[in-house]
Parts: C-alpha cells; sequence; structure tokens
C-alpha cells in the first residue's frame, strides 16, 4: 500500500510541476499592447506573432507575424520611435520581455520590423534580438516600459528589476527584487510607468505582520542610478489581498498606474474595490532619497464596474478610466469614461463607446487594457483583438469601420454628424451644437451657425425650423355657459328697446329706426296742423283725403284718429324688427348648425340651455343612446408623430407594441415619410386597439427638437347618432432642450356625449359623440438629468425611444343642449310682444290726453290771461291820457248821454222782433238734426216732441 501511493506521487510530481501558459487571454501576467504616432503593434502569444499598423492609422493596413517554432510567451512590451528620418519610413522597432516556455528563460527582445517587407498583410522575416536576462525562473507578472527619451527600457518582475540600453542592446542594471527594493517579503509588481527621471510603480506585497495577507505598496525608483528609493503603503483593509492570491494571476488583482511629469501626479486604479487614486509625486529635491509619494484623493467608481482597470492621461487636466464591467449598453461590457482630474471623479465628461462611436459586433466586447498617445486610444479586447480609435482634427470624429482586420479594428475619420461640432483634437466625440445653432451635417464643422430669430432651433438642430405646420389643435370644447337670461320674452324685450354703443348695433337697433319713424311721423303732424292755421290752401285741399287714409290705418285707436295712422308707421317698424329677431332666434338652435346672430348686437346670443355632468356608461331604459357607444368603440385610431428637427430617417424608426408577458409585438403598416423641410419626418401607423402603450424607436444617434402627437379616426352618421371625426394634435417639446432619450406620454381618453333636444316637440332627440384625449405625465427632457449626472449620458444611448400609454375612463362626459323656446312658443310670444308695443303706443296716448293736453290748455289759458291783463292795462292808460287831454263841456255830455239812451231803446225793440219771428219759424219748419250721433233724416221734429 504505501509503495504504490510512493509511486502514484513519483508519477504526480513532474505533473504538478508543469506551467501552463494561457495563450488565450492576452490580458495575463503584463501589457502586450503599444503605440506611438508612428505604428501600433499587439503581442499576440496564441499566434505565436504580433500584428503591427502603420501610421497613418487606417482600416485594413495590418501586417501579422506568426513563428510557430518560436515559443516564446510574451509579458510586456512596448514601442521605440525611431529617430533616424532615413530609415523611418520603412524600419519599425519594439521591444518585449518574455518567457520562453519550454526552459521558463526570460528574455529581453528588440524587434525591428521592415514595412516593405509586408505583402499582403503579412510578413514572414523581421530582425529578432534576444538578451537572456534569467534562467530558468518563471515569473508571475514582468512588466516592461520604454523611457520617454526611446533610450532605455524598464522591467519589474517577480524576483527582478531590469534596466536595459535598447540603444546598444545591453543590459545596464539587472537586479533581484529583495535587494532592489530593500524589502525581506516578495514584491510582485502589478503596473508601472516611466519619466525620464523616475519610475512609478504599485505591486503587491507580503506583510511584515502577517505573511498570509499582501498589502498593496506604491514605489517611485530613480533611473540614473537604477535603484528603489520610496514607497507608500495602503493600510486600510480593502487594499490588502491573501498572499496565494497576491502572488498568483489574477484579473481580480488588475492595477493601473499613470504618470504625467508635469503636473508630478499619478493615476492609480484598483478595481477590485472600484477606487482610482490620485498620487502627489515630489521630486524638486536635488537629494534624491527625499522623493516621496503622497495620496491626494481617493474617488470611487459605480459599484461591480471594475473602476481603475486600466488609467491613462489624455492631458495635464483630463484623464481616461477604464471600466471593465458596465452592462447597460448593449455593444460592449465594457467603457472608457473620461474625467476632469482636478474635480472628484464622479460625473465623467464623455463615455467610449456611445452612440457616435459604436462597436458593432453580434456580441457584447471586454476590454482589458487602455493605452493613450497623442489622443488616440487603443484597446485591447477580449477574444485576442485590439481597437484602435486614431485622433481626428478638428471638424472630424472616429467612427465604426464595418471591414476590420482579422486581429485589428480600426476606426476611420468622418464629419461630425448633424446637429453637433468638435473644435478639438482627439478621439472624443463631436458634441451637440447649442440652442439657436445649428449643423446641417455632411462636411466638417468646428462651430455651428446660427440659427434665424423665429425659428425652432433647440439643441442639436440641423436647420432652421418654423412650427406653424406643427402647430396643436384639438376638437373638443366645453359647453358654454347657459344664458343669464333664458325667457324669450325678456330677450326679446331686452333687444328691441335698447341701443347699443357701435355702428353696427346702432344700425340694427330696432329703437333707432322706430325713433326716426316717429320724428317723420310729427313732421306730417305739424305740416298738416300749419296749413289748417294759416289755411294754406295746398295743404288744406289734401289734408281731409290724408286724414281718411290715416284713420283708416289707425291700429292704436281703432281708426277713430288719424293721428293714430301716423304713429301706425312706428308701429309697423318695430314689427318688422321683432319679427326678424325672432326669425334669426329660431335660427340659433342648435349651437353646432347655428351661425352668429344678425338680429341683436350680441352676436353670441343662442337660443340653448346647456348643463354637462360626468356619468357611468349606465344603461337607459330606451337605449337611445346605446348606438353612440357602439360607434366609439368601434371608431378605428390612427397615431402620427412629427419628429421634428432631427436628421433619422425612415429606416432609422420602429414601431412596436409593448404588452405584458411578451417582449414586444412588432407594428405593422408603418407609413414614414420625410417633410419638404427635410428635417422633420412623420411617422404614421393604425392601432390595433384603443388601450395599449405603444413605442416609437429611433435607432442612432440622432437628436429630436420636439415631437408632434396626432390622434386620427373617421366619423359616421348612423340615423340620429353621429361619431365625430377625431382630429387632434399636440406638439411636445422643450424649450433649448432635445427630446429626452426615453420620453413618456399618458394618453387619458374620455367619451364625450352631446345630447340635443329637438326643437320642435315630438321630434328626435339627436346623439353626437367624440373622443376627447387628455395628455398627461409628461416626461419628455432630460436636462435635470444631464445637470446632475452629466453631458455624457446624452451621447451612450443607442437609441431614442417615445412611449405613449393610451388608456380610457370608466366615465363619460355628457352635454345636454335644449332650446330656450321652441317653434310654437316663439310664434306666440312674438304674437305676444306685437300687441305689448300696440298697447304701449295707446298708452302713450292715453297718457298724452290725460296729462299732456290739460297742461297745454293750462299754458294756453295762463298766457291768455296775461295777453288780457295787458291790454286792459294799456286801456286804462288810454282813458287816463284821453281825459287829461280833453275838457268835455256839459252841454256835450249831455247830448251824448240822451243819443245813447236813444240807441239802446231802438235795439231792444229790434231784438224782441226778432224773437217773435223765430218763434213763428220753429212752429212750422221740421227740425233736422246733424249732430246727433244716430241720425235719422225722415224724422220730422214737431212743437210736441220737442
Amino acid at each position: 500500500m504505501c509503495i504504490g501511493i510512493f509511486i502514484l506521487l513519483l508519477i504526480l510530481k513532474p505533473i504538478v510541476c508543469v506551467i501552463v501558459y494561457d495563450t488565450s487571454d492576452d490580458n495575463a501576467h503584463g501589457v502586450r499592447i503599444a503605440g506611438n504616432d508612428q505604428f501600433i503593434v499587439y503581442g499576440m502569444n496564441l499566434a505565436m506573432g504580433f500584428d503591427i499598423n502603420f501610421a497613418p492609422f487606417v482600416p485594413l493596413t495590418d501586417c501579422v507575424y506568426v513563428n510557430q517554432s518560436r515559443d516564446f510567451y510574451v509579458y510586456s512590451l512596448d514601442v521605440v520611435f525611431n529617430n533616424d528620418n532615413n530609415t523611418s519610413d520603412q524600419l519599425f522597432t519594439f521591444v518585449q520581455i518574455s518567457e520562453q516556455m519550454s526552459t521558463q528563460n526570460v528574455y529581453f527582445s528588440i524587434i525591428t520590423v521592415n514595412k516593405s517587407l509586408c505583402i499582403n498583410g503579412t510578413i514572414s522575416t523581421v530582425s529578432i534580438r534576444d538578451t537572456l536576462i534569467l534562467n530558468g525562473t518563471h515569473q508571475e507578472y514582468m512588466l516592461l516600459k520604454v523611457v520617454p527619451s526611446q533610450k532605455y527600457a524598464c522591467v519589474f518582475a517577480d524576483s527582478f528589476a531590469l534596466m536595459f540600453d535598447t540603444v546598444n542592446n545591453e543590459i545596464i542594471e539587472l537586479t533581484d527584487s529583495y535587494t532592489f527594493f530593500s524589502y525581506p517579503y516578495p514584491i510582485i509588481p502589478h503596473a508601472i510607468d516611466v519619466t525620464d527621471t523616475y519610475v512609478i510603480g504599485v505591486a503587491y506585497a507580503i506583510s511584515y505582520v502577517n505573511p498570509n495577507i499582501a498589502i498593496i505598496i506604491t514605489y517611485i525608483c530613480e533611473l540614473q542610478p537604477f535603484r528603489s528609493i520610496n514607497y507608500i503603503t495602503m493600510d486600510s483593509d480593502e487594499f490588502s489581498q491573501t498572499a496565494a492570491l497576491a502572488t498568483t494571476y489574477n484579473i481580480a488583482n488588475q492595477m493601473s498606474i499613470a504618470v504625467n511629469n508635469e503636473r508630478q501626479m499619478a493615476v492609480f486604479g484598483f478595481p477590485l474595490v472600484n477606487a482610482v487614486l490620485l498620487l502627489n509625486i515630489n521630486t524638486t529635491s536635488t537629494n534624491t532619497s527625499q522623493w516621496n509619494i503622497n495620496i491626494m484623493r481617493t474617488d470611487y467608481g459605480p459599484p461591480n464596474s471594475g473602476f481603475g482597470q486600466s488609467v491613462a492621461w489624455i492631458d495635464d487636466k483630463t484623464v481616461a478610466i477604464l471600466l471593465y464591467s458596465i452592462n447597460s449598453r448593449s455593444w460592449s461590457q465594457s467603457e472608457v469614461w473620461t474625467f476632469a482630474v482636478d474635480i472628484p471623479l464622479q460625473n465623467p465628461l464623455s463615455v467610449f463607446p456611445n452612440n457616435q462611436q459604436i462597436i458593432d459586433f453580434e456580441f457584447s466586447v471586454t476590454f482589458f487594457q487602455m493605452v493613450l498617445w497623442s489622443n488616440n486610444l487603443y484597446l485591447l479586447v477580449i477574444y485576442n483583438f485590439v481597437i484602435l480609435v486614431p485622433s481626428q482634427a478638428p471638424g472630424y470624429q472616429s467612427i465604426w469601420y464595418d471591414y476590420g482586420d482579422f486581429y485589428a479594428y480600426i476606426f476611420q475619420s468622418a464629419p461630425c454628424p448633424s446637429g453637433t461640432y468638435k473644435n478639438e483634437t482627439g478621439y472624443g466625440i463631436c458634441t451637440i451644437c447649442p440652442s439657436q445653432t445649428k449643423n446641417p451635417g455632411n462636411e466638417p464643422s468646428i462651430e455651428c451657425s446660427s440659427c434665424l430669430s423665429n425659428s425652432f432651433c433647440p439643441l442639436g438642430s440641423i436647420d432652421d425650423v418654423t412650427l406653424i405646420n406643427y402647430t396643436s389643435y384639438i376638437q373638443t370644447f366645453a359647453y358654454p355657459n347657459s344664458p343669464d337670461t333664458n325667457s324669450y320674452d325678456d330677450i326679446i324685450v331686452q333687444n328691441v328697446f335698447t341701443i347699443g354703443q357701435s355702428v353696427r348695433c346702432l344700425i340694427i337697433a330696432p329703437l333707432f329706426w322706430t325713433s326716426l319713424a316717429i320724428a317723420l311721423c310729427f313732421i306730417i303732424w305739424f305740416i298738416m296742423t300749419m296749413g289748417k292755421v294759416f289755411n294754406c290752401q295746398t295743404i288744406v285741399r289734401h289734408r281731409d283725403n290724408a286724414k281718411k287714409i290715416l284713420k283708416n290705418t289707425d291700429i292704436v285707436g281703432e281708426g277713430e284718429r288719424w293721428i293714430g295712422g301716423l304713429s301706425s308707421f312706428a308701429i309697423a317698424v318695430l314689427f318688422g324688427f321683432t319679427f326678424w329677431f325672432a326669425a334669426d332666434y329660431h335660427q340659433l338652435y342648435p349651437i353646432e348648425t347655428s351661425g352668429p346672430m344678425h338680429a341683436s348686437c350680441d352676436t353670441t346670443m343662442r337660443n340653448a340651455n346647456f348643463d354637462n355632468a360626468l356619468q357611468l356608461p349606465l344603461s337607459n331604459p330606451d337605449g337611445s343612446r346605446w348606438p353612440i357607444f357602439d360607434m366609439l368603440d368601434a371608431q378605428p385610431f390612427t397615431m402620427s408623430l412629427d419628429l421634428i428637427n432631427t436628421g433619422a430617417d425612415c429606416e432609422n424608426i420602429t414601431i412596436q407594441q409593448n404588452k405584458p408577458g411578451v417582449k414586444y409585438l412588432t407594428l405593422s403598416n408603418l407609413s414614414c415619410l420625410i417633410q419638404p423641410d427635410d428635417v422633420t419626418l412623420t411617422a404614421t401607423f393604425p392601432l390595433p386597439v384603443h388601450q395599449l402603450e405603444v413605442q416609437l424607436n429611433v435607432s442612432g444617434i440622432y437628436f429630436i427638437g420636439g415631437i408632434r402627437l396626432c390622434l386620427r379616426g373617421p366619423g359616421i352618421i348612423n340615423g340620429s347618432s353621429t361619431l365625430q371625426t377625431l382630429d387632434t394634435c399636440t406638439l411636445l417639446f422643450t424649450t433649448n432642450e432635445t427630446l429626452a432619450r426615453t420620453s413618456t406620454v399618458s394618453i387619458s381618453l374620455i367619451k364625450v356625449i352631446n345630447q340635443t333636444s329637438p326643437l320642435q316637440i315630438g321630434g328626435t332627440t339627436i346623439y353626437s359623440g367624440r373622443w376627447a384625449p387628455t395628455i398627461g405625465e409628461i416626461s419628455i427632457s432630460d436636462s435635470l438629468v444631464y445637470e446632475q449626472d452629466g453631458e455624457y449620458l446624452r451621447y451612450i444611448s443607442e437609441r431614442t425611444t417615445f412611449t405613449v400609454t393610451i388608456s380610457e375612463q370608466p366615465f363619460f362626459l355628457q352635454n345636454d343642449q335644449q332650446p330656450i323656446i321652441r317653434t310654437s312658443e316663439l310664434a306666440f310670444h312674438t304674437l305676444l310682444f306685437c300687441t305689448l308695443i300696440i298697447e304701449l303706443f295707446a298708452m302713450a296716448f292715453l297718457l298724452f290726453k290725460l296729462i299732456g293736453k290739460p297742461l297745454i290748455h293750462l299754458f294756453l289759458r295762463c298766457r291768455n290771461k296775461k295777453t288780457k291783463d295787458k291790454h286792459k292795462q294799456k286801456n286804462i292808460h288810454d282813458t287816463k291820457k284821453r281825459q287829461s287831454s280833453l275838457v268835455l263841456s256839459t252841454i256835450e255830455l249831455r247830448h251824448l248821454f240822451r243819443h245813447y239812451n236813444q240807441n239802446q231803446k231802438k235795439q231792444r225793440r229790434q231784438q224782441k222782433q226778432k224773437q217773435k219771428e223765430e218763434k213763428d219759424i220753429v212752429y212750422s219748419i221740421p227740425y233736422i238734426s246733424s249732430d246727433l250721433p244716430h241720425r235719422n233724416d225722415e224724422i220730422y221734429w214737431d212743437r210736441t216732441k220737442i
């Protein structure tokens, strides 16, 4: 038994000692991508070679070298800039640190590629100079960097530190780690960066206190001489790891660091805890032993995102940080975020990939490592290939190119898309045009041009748009309030006996024309009266005929007075206006078909009382209103969406119905049209049902300035029920903003039933119905989101969605309309009003007879009395004057008195004689009375009858 176990151990021992090199993981143990302005290189362990691309970086220009017989496992590499102007167009050099898989020997290699030997994307011969560094000692990590002067390369590994002369191909310094760091426990480097004077690195170091725990240290090394100077430790528990995990490769232990010599700062990324630390590097002292590192700030990224997987400086104020796992986007599991380094790293300035710079694979990719130089972005991607996003001049950006090389995908240059601009050099995106500016696209744009002052020009505008053709309108309005006066008698009195203030009201006022008629009658009366007084034969000759005619037209005194005939003309005027008003008022019902009121100063007058109420659709006994409900439920809807000021095309539009239990249902019969302004797209589609959730998808980078939602449906007439045509539109936009990337609108449908009672008693009640859409819960702007969480969110959505939820309320609005007065009642009350007019004139005559005429007589009597008194006083005055001037003699007075008495006696005799003669005539001649009211010419009056 013991012998068997011993033999088994002897067999398993060499198996356990065999080192397995994972050639499929090019992220393991080091960094195998590098680049400069001349070329980029990617070391491929799976293919036992490398892939190289030369400047200018354009798609389909790579060159691949493969050597299966060379069993070197590359850990890290870096490029060397060729300063030789004579050969720089053809020869390109890079260095690498690798381990021979068969022997575990470590080699430093200088590889030179002749571009002219690259034929059809393949190169078979390269110059390789290998230098043996270490014999048979396996390394978990080996990190290599070429100093900016391009003369030296630094290598830090598990068990040694190396400084190599790349020009002379010789080792300058090679020291074991224990001696180099003066640290008694293993130090496993995970990331380094270099300047011309020092090296900054981060590593796991076995703890003094507990050898089972590894802590993170950040160290600084001098290049000349090549030695370690100082280090700091991260004492927090979150920056520690078990020794077993720290000393072997694990992607969870990934670290990254990048140094900026101008700012004397370094950025350290530790994705295990999603942390990025900003380090201050103090190298100002001439005594290099006093150089040190301090932690300035620690920023944390989203949880479980691998924040800090790789870091790099873009310029002195901006850094790029790779997030290993962001699951919110379909095109990539990883992203590169750009931050302003002088403020906390919370809201990125931009993000790659984005909706302008997509990565169009059938699968979601993951980024392992990132390299930046001269604003070029170089990424190592899962599945062993690389992506290069070249820096572009202002007005241009790098966009995805569909046909990449087998190992390398290089973005190509393109002008900024419509509605955006770019005024700086870099690999980043074009930013959105500010409000009241525009960019039609199709050409480089370093700034956006100004829009017209009266145009609709929000953020991201493409061209000037006028909203005249895209206005909002509705069809359903509330019924007006019932009139304050709903009695026809009061209405007709008010309109007949009032005069408005405007010229129109004066012209159509019955009282105005009646006053003119009365004035004319007064003139005629005056002429006839003056003719009688002054005995004008011309007037007198026609006066009797006129009186006869006027008596026949007298409707006030029943033909007794000719003056009543004159007043009948004024009455006729009032009658005419009364009948005009009645006929016009009769046409003011119902309000749907009636026009303005012509016979009144109030043109809004209606012969209708209104009432409305919200009701539940309960059945009525006769079922007369159910047909209109059925017609409303069966009305087909068509939705139309106008996308205003957008560069989207019809191929970018899809419509779907979101339904519980299924992913979605694609709606067919979509009609898409580009409007004549070329910046408005109209999508029209039928709705399968009334209540649903429908979603418009606009894929791509396109911004939308505003959207107009229209809901339409045909009308139909069925007997006394009329389904009104539905045609309502609502314009939705936010001033100086784009439509939100995810917009939601809720539409609530309410049935509106108009019930119109008949104008004639016993007529048919008419029903009409229409849907009244009400929009609520609108979320169409992301301005607050961008303000709080960052403008980068504007550029990372792969599509814009506009979701409309349509629901129906269980109740309905019933509008009742009834006439104030029906036809028969109107005729009757109008005739009554006419008699009232006659009575008013009769009362006027009566009042004149009772009050006016006595007053006139009193006035004349007073005037005559004054005249008589005046004459009497005059006679007395004349008498006194004569008495004073005449002196009558006594004889003359007597003579006069006698003569007077004789005359008196003579007159008395004549009077008696005359009376005697008249008495004889009475008894002998029949008396004919013509003054009695009932005359009979055949009756003779005799004395006995008298």
